[in-house]
């Protein structure tokens, strides 16, 4: 960060969002801690990052806040009362200190509590049979409706709740998240939050969740909040992670060949690889508690430090051909689902989708070719990296 390097992070650059990679590349060894116009300072090297998410010297940042700051202006003129921060309020990763400890605890015995191996290998036989005659296929429906049949069945979802409103809520709760988000668009997120408070059943996975935070001074809005990162965690990860993983290993026939024969120990090798190499989640927030310094670099506390985890799980000083998919790779610490007290509640069962579910995926899909008249079709977000379409077509 000394000025002088002509290397910068740009999410505005053409193919950005296409391929964000060969800038990662440039960025991890040129110019790998960098400062952005509003003060955040950027980094691209796993060395450098690794050892935040694993510190407590470092908090997550407040998403509340952040909306309480923004909506002042982002509604200005708006007879619409913002809902964001009432709705984003309890968001396990935006939390500190010991209601995040609490809740964390409270969320992991009511997600454990579920049979998620038999709820899987359903799910799996469900899509299946659904996609069963068609001609083309979009890998990306294929992955939104295996993920939507799981969660339909923990999460507990009213009858008015549909596949495509579920994926649209879904989708704009993540995009609230993002750097660069329209008024416009806040709006549409508002609005869908707001019609969202109505779609979780009573029972179920809400009655759990009730009955572990019994004591805990919650209101509606709260339970809420939970159930509306529960959903939108579940469904965006899990979903892209899936989609991507699909496309490479039907775009590349040795690796289509490995995973067909694979047994359940190579089957989790691959799994563990593909997660690294899909990485989701492009960046996470840290802010330092105190004063911190970087490779002889000094950072006042209350710093905040954006963190390039896609880019640290392809740094070439950790990982072998990083920007290749290694299905036997045993050694392979990436940061896909983070570390330290925030490491995603969520991973276990992530790593149990691709563990019962990548096998007789791909064994279904096979009879499909990649369709190369139609190109990937990417969304435009910063902090998730989403795959709109990828096309594939009977050969």
């Amino acid at each position: 960060m000394d000025g002088k390097s002509t290397i910068k992070w740009n999410p505005f650059a053409p193919d950005y969002f296409n391929d964000p990679y060969p800038i990662y590349a440039l960025c991890r060894q040129h110019n790998p801690i960098q400062k952005d116009s509003f003060g955040n300072i950027l980094l691209f090297r796993y060395r450098d990052i690794a050892p935040i998410l694993d510190s407590t010297d470092f908090e997550v940042s407040s998403l509340v806040t952040y909306f309480e700051s923004k909506e002042s202006y982002i509604f200005k003129n708006s007879p619409q009362c913002p809902f964001l921060a009432k709705t984003t309020s309890k968001w396990l990763m935006y939390l500190n200190g010991d209601i995040h400890r609490k809740l964390r605890i409270a969320l992991g015995k009511v997600l454990f509590s579920y049979d998620f191996d038999r709820l899987i290998q359903e799910a799996v036989k469900d899509s299946v049979n659904h996609f069963q005659d068609y001609q083309e296929l979009d890998l990306v429906h294929f992955s939104k409706y295996f993920i939507f049949h799981i969660l339909g069945q923990f999460i507990g979802l009213k009858d008015f709740a549909s596949f495509e409103k579920v994926v649209e809520y879904s989708n704009l709760a993540a995009r609230s998240q993002d750097i660069f988000v329209s008024k416009q668009m806040y709006l549409e997120i508002n609005q869908c939050f707001l019609w969202g408070k109505g779609l979780f059943s009573e029972t179920g996975f809400k009655a759990k969740l009730v009955k572990e935070l019994d004591g805990f001074e919650f209101e509606e809005d709260d339970y809420y909040s939970i159930l509306a990162v529960t959903l939108m965690a579940f469904f965006e990860t899990s979903k892209d992670n899936l989609a991507l993983t699909l496309h490479s290993i039907l775009s590349n026939p040795s690796l289509k060949e490995y995973v067909l024969n694979a047994d359940q120990k190579a089957i989790k090798l691959v799994s563990e690889e593909c997660i690294r190499y899909t990485s989701p989640l492009q960046f996470t927030v840290r802010i330092s508690k105190n004063e911190v310094i970087i490779h002889g670099q000094q950072f006042a506390a209350s710093t905040r430090f954006v963190l390039g985890i896609a880019s640290a799980n392809r740094d070439e000083e950790i990982f072998e051909s990083p920007d290749e998919i290694l299905p036997n790779r045993k050694v392979n610490p990436h940061l896909a689902f983070g570390a330290g007290a925030h490491l995603c509640l969520g991973a276990l069962i992530a790593r149990k989708e691709m563990e019962f579910g990548l096998k007789p995926m791909v064994e279904f899909l096979q009879k499909f070719n990649i369709d190369s008249t139609q190109p990937l079709e990417w969304g435009n977000q910063i902090f998730m990296r989403t795959l709109e379409r990828a096309m594939v077509k009977m050969h």
